[in-house]
């Protein structure tokens, strides 16, 4: 007799850890559960040089910034405004010295970073490095912004726009406007008062254009060459 009820008790002990998922280990049959991913990080909060301001008589400028969420290294990277030339310092700190030619505009921007394959940007400053004061500065170099860099366009009407800063906020500016096929070497309108143009184009292909800004110091800079494509 107690062979015969030992049969029945083992059967129902091998269903019960059958039907209990033998011990809870494969999570439900779904195999291994992914990390989660790694969340996109923010963008900084530039703190210094200010914006359109002078940094006088330094050998090596500081650059500050509000720390970004989910951020494990920084970029900073500082163009000079009238030679083009790029510079850039990786951090993980929400600080940097770095030493610059005096005597030149220079733009800055941070780059946040992580594992992940995202980054954010800051916005994008601009100052003045002097080797020491000056009386008046030549504006910042306009940016262009319509039409867009390499972008395509019908032929005919076309709005130029572009924008420009200055370290004394009581200039007055003019442009002059310079535009071809070629290399943007010929100027089509001088003095011209507004920060915006709109021309007639109606021959097809690429077209290079560039804004020189003067101030009413006689002061200038040029902003450097952009095209666009005019199609049918």
């Amino acid at each position: 007799m107690k062979s015969n009820l030992f049969i029945p008790i083992f059967l129902f002990s091998v269903l019960l850890i059958a039907c209990s998922g033998g011990g809870g280990e494969d999570n439900g049959g779904g195999g291994p559960v992914d990390p989660p991913p790694t969340p996109t990080p923010t963008k900084a909060i530039l703190s210094s040089p200010a914006n359109n301001s002078e940094c006088l008589e330094v050998d090596a400028v500081n650059f500050s910034w509000n720390a970004s969420e989910n951020t494990t290294s920084y970029t900073l990277t500082i163009k000079n405004l009238l030679t083009n030339q790029i510079s850039t310092t990786t951090t993980t700190a929400t600080s940097a010295e770095v030493t610059l030619t005096k005597g030149y505009p220079y733009s800055w921007q941070i780059t946040s970073s992580n594992s992940s394959n995202t980054t954010a940007k800051s916005d994008k400053w601009k100052f003045y490095l002097s080797g020491e004061a000056l009386t008046n500065y030549a504006p910042f170099p306009a940016e262009l912004l319509t039409p867009a860099p390499d972008i395509s366009v019908e032929k005919g009407n076309i709005e130029l726009t572009w924008s420009v800063s200055d370290i004394d906020e009581d200039d007055s500016h003019k442009f002059d406007i310079y535009l071809d096929q070629t290399d943007a070497s010929t100027r089509i309108f001088s003095n011209h008062s507004t920060r915006s143009k709109t021309i007639t184009l109606s021959t097809t292909g690429k077209y290079y254009w560039r804004i020189v800004t003067i101030d009413n110091h006689g002061s200038n800079s040029d902003s450097g060459i952009s095209s666009f494509t005019v199609t049918d």
